[in-house]
């Protein structure tokens, strides 16, 4: 089974951090983001992955490498214009043909750890071209909803087409499982669920699934949630996350504080902070991301 993860988009709500590097890039805990999406694959005994890139995507592969799961290899697609989700897919698509059976097709930059073995399941248990995984939000009618019927099968997409069932409404988490034939009804160009999802909803004859998961979801988008995941993840482990190579001064105190491979902190206090691989502290800080070139402000 071959996958794809999706890795091309611009970051620019994460700037300045993703002015040096790309966002599936930027460190989450000890590892780059894209990571999480790397590692639920390998937890269904995925080794074959795909990704598209753009910008900074040179620099994907050489923050990726270190990090990779056993035994996976990650080959890159590099879009020089952006080609959307649909584009983007359709690009790939020779290479995941190749493979037997249904692919998977994930986010770099969530933090979503999806039973795919529900979704594979399900995906092959109704016959479907596409499966979407799915969840609850209380803001689903405001943001986007996907009607699902009591079979499982997606009946409504934002909002068409008409359908006089029982549904239950849900969000989609960006999780997809593709069989042969969606992979040859790729749009060129484009967004996947507005010019593939679309049109198959509609056909009566094809089958759209769609699979709940509640397990937690986050979307780091932005400064503000990108410094609180990590804060989060810093606290769990009893205040601070620290790369075994990074050199902290005795005499520093860090609260809810990531500290990357490389890094130096000062004696200096941190509290809610996130400390790239390689970046020195000398000052105290409060709410900030400190790369190797700039010291960002979160909520300045």
């Amino acid at each position: 089974m071959r996958a794809m993860v999706l890795a091309a988009g611009l970051g620019t709500r994460l700037r300045p951090l993703t002015l040096e590097r790309p966002k599936p890039g930027v460190p989450y805990g000890l590892a780059p983001l894209a990571c999480v999406s790397l590692e639920a694959l390998a937890a269904v005994g995925v080794r074959e992955v795909v990704m598209n890139t753009h910008h900074l995507g040179e620099r994907l592969p050489g923050l990726l490498e270190p990090h990779l799961p056993a035994g996976m290899s990650v080959r890159y697609l590099h879009e020089e214009t952006l080609l959307g989700t649909g584009g983007g897919v359709a690009n790939a698509a020779g290479w995941l043909r190749e493979a037997d059976g249904p692919v998977l097709l994930l986010n770099s930059d969530i933090v979503f750890r999806p039973d795919l073995g529900a979704a594979l399941e399900t995906h092959r248990r109704l016959g479907a071209r596409a499966t979407m995984v799915l969840r609850p939000d209380p803001a689903a009618e405001r943001l986007g909803a996907i009607d699902v019927d009591p079979d499982g099968r997606v009946r409504r997409l934002l909002g068409e087409p008409a359908w006089a069932g029982e549904t239950a409404r849900f969000m989609f988490t960006g999780v997809h499982v593709l069989s042969a034939d969606a992979l040859d009804d790729m749009p060129p160009e484009g967004c996947i669920v507005r010019h593939a999802y679309r049109r198959w909803v509609d056909d009566p004859e094809t089958v759209v699934a769609g699979v709940v998961d509640e397990g937690p979801w986050r979307d780091l988008g932005t400064l503000a949630a990108y410094l609180g995941a990590q804060v989060e993840l810093a606290r769990a482990e009893g205040g601070a996350l620290v790369h075994p190579s990074a050199e902290v001064d005795p005499a520093a105190e860090l609260d809810g504080c990531v500290v990357g491979a490389g890094a130096r902190i000062g004696p200096v206090r941190l509290a809610r902070c996130v400390v790239w691989p390689g970046a020195r502290v000398i000052e105290s800080l409060e709410d900030a991301v400190v790369t190797p070139e700039r010291v960002v402000t979160v909520g300045a």
